[in-house]
């Protein structure tokens, strides 16, 4: 499977696979740090900067961003809390 780079940790690690439980979402994982984190499958958008349509909302119980799989850009970052 070809990775990414990680948005957490920047290492060329980050996979995904559909999820079994939730229809129309994407598991991402880094196999190089804890990063475990769902995106909303029909939920992509155009980058501000590549303009490629490849920016996805990602989410988890600790964190959600903005992340483009083209160029790695990380926008709107959120702790939640």
């Amino acid at each position: 499977m070809v990775t990414q780079i990680c948005p957490k940790c920047k290492k060329d690690a980050f996979t995904w696979h559909e999820s079994d439980v939730l229809s129309n979402f994407t598991v991402w994982s880094c196999n190089a740090c804890p990063l475990q984190i769902f995106e909303d499958d029909s939920d992509e958008e155009p980058c501000e900067h590549c303009g490629e349509v490849t920016k996805t909302f990602l989410q988890s119980q600790e964190e959600q961003f903005n992340w483009c799989a083209n160029c790695n850009a990380v926008t709107n970052y959120q702790k939640n809390e």
